[in-house]
């Protein structure tokens, strides 16, 4: 669970140059108009979604844990840049800082491993057309 973490903290790291991405108020108290995904339009919310689904699969295919067995390989299928840029427009579109999409994303992340990972299965066949649809 930390690892996939850390794959999707190294992908917001990736964010901080994406064209748009708002840099954190420094100091700045404010509460984030978004706080979780469903608040988002449909479109953006599945993108975020299955962003964190794809994160979580490759980290599962890159410890040989069998739950990432059924799914293509998505180390090299985009799914990394797919993630960032679902993210980089939410953020941009919402003017979310990174701070509050990581805490988004782990909100999130947590909610799809809580049944070990069968959401994540239950919504992958339309992640996946998603993903080829975008072409990454």
């Amino acid at each position: 669970m930390i690892q996939t973490i850390s794959l999707m903290a190294s992908a917001l790291v990736l964010m901080q140059g994406a064209p748009g991405a708002p840099a954190d108020q420094q100091g700045a108290a404010r509460a984030p108009a978004i706080t979780e995904f469903t608040q988002l339009p449909l479109e953006e919310a599945t993108a975020a979604r299955c962003g964190i689904a794809f994160a979580a699969i490759a980290q599962w295919q890159a410890a040989d844990d069998p739950r990432g067995a059924p799914w293509p390989e998505m180390e090299g299928a985009g799914a990394r840049e797919y993630f960032v840029q679902a993210m980089a427009q939410i953020m941009d579109k919402h003017s979310l800082g990174r701070d509050d999409v990581s805490r988004l994303v782990q909100r999130e992340f947590q909610k799809h491993l809580a049944d070990d990972g069968a959401a994540i299965a239950a919504m992958m066949p339309g992640c996946l057309l998603a993903l080829d649809a975008a072409k990454f």
